[in-house]
């Protein structure tokens, strides 16, 4: 009778222990996802008012130099006109020779008081409404420059989660290192299979660039690339920063940000998905990832810290919400 066969403790232990580790890195990793991209989300937030503020800045300065400058034409007008220097409207009728040239005098005057307070009545609203949008500006932009520096702040507690998250890695080295070789064989699987796929199809134009098959070519030349918190090329990526990389060499601009990526462009169906488009994933609710469909109901992108960039499903991914198509 052949004795039933049992499992061996310690490796019963060992693969509990991998397991365990594994789902704490990936619950590390969640949070650095969603962290990273409002970072980049909130720094896109405070370029976008400190470009706003600097354009009404300059109308602002304009427009107080051309009040300044009608000012003056208007002193020397009135010095022009009657050759006794700066003078003012009431000593101008008061030297008159005779009625005649008072009552010329005085519809000038008229005229040109009623002009030059309607000009700098105008200015003056002008400018008015540009101090108050500066204002509006430098409250918004204090308040976005706080918020970036609590996320900043975050720093410090996402670098000792790396540090924990490469330390739990280090406990399982062999087998990090035996699932990578298996992931390097598959992703040579898959990048040939891509590359045969697009090869076959033809270019489809992006709204605002060349062929978005011209996007995942540039794509796969960045295949290994590793992963870096705010990178955004050309020798490592977060995930914005590598489809921002991408389309930037078709000549379309991207903001450094998956949630502010997802306004820009037409939103495409899941169904309707063709290679080049962008695609996006959510955790807590929030847009926190991004990649650069490739076919195949697969994706290009910059996972996470430690992994860089490579092709992976959709559906293995999860918390997929949509598709844009730049």
């Amino acid at each position: 009778m052949v004795p039933p066969v049992t499992a061996n403790p310690a490796t019963t232990s060992r693969q509990a222990e991998v397991r365990k580790i594994k789902a704490q890195v990936s619950q590390i990793d969640r949070q650095l996802d969603v962290v990273v991209e409002e970072y980049n989300s909130a720094a896109y937030a405070l370029g976008k008012t400190k470009s706003e503020l600097k354009t009404i800045s300059a109308k602002l300065e304009v427009s107080e130099k051309a009040s300044a400058e009608r000012q003056a034409a208007i002193n020397m007008r009135v010095a022009q006109l009657y050759k006794e220097g700066n003078l003012s409207y009431l000593e101008v009728l008061l030297n008159t020779a005779d009625i005649d040239q008072f009552l010329y005098c005085l519809e000038m005057v008229e005229r040109l008081a009623h002009r030059d307070a309607r000009i700098i009545a105008d200015l003056k609203e002008a400018k008015k409404e540009m101090a108050e949008q500066r204002a509006e500006l430098l409250e918004k932009e204090r308040v976005q420059k706080a918020t970036v520096a609590e996320l900043q702040g975050k720093k410090d507690k996402i670098q000792a989660q790396l540090k924990e998250r490469n330390t739990l890695l280090a406990r399982i080295a062999k087998e990090i290192a035996s699932e990578k070789r298996a992931e390097q064989r598959a992703q040579a699987q898959l990048r040939n299979a891509v590359k045969v796929s697009y090869n076959k199809s033809p270019g489809v134009a992006v709204s605002r660039g060349g062929g978005r098959s011209s996007a995942v070519n540039v794509a796969m030349n960045e295949l290994g690339k590793p992963y870096s918190w705010g990178a955004d090329g050309p020798n490592s990526f977060d995930c914005s920063g590598l489809t921002q990389y991408v389309y930037k060499q078709l000549g379309v601009s991207l903001p450094h940000s998956s949630r502010a990526q997802y306004n820009c462009g037409q939103r495409v169906n899941r169904d309707d998905l063709e290679s080049g488009d962008l695609v996006f994933f959510a955790r807590g609710g929030t847009i926190s990832h991004v990649g650069i469909y490739v076919g195949g109901g697969n994706f290009i992108h910059a996972p996470q810290s430690g992994d860089v960039v490579k092709i992976s499903s959709l559906n293995s991914h999860g918390g997929y919400v949509g598709a844009v198509r730049p």
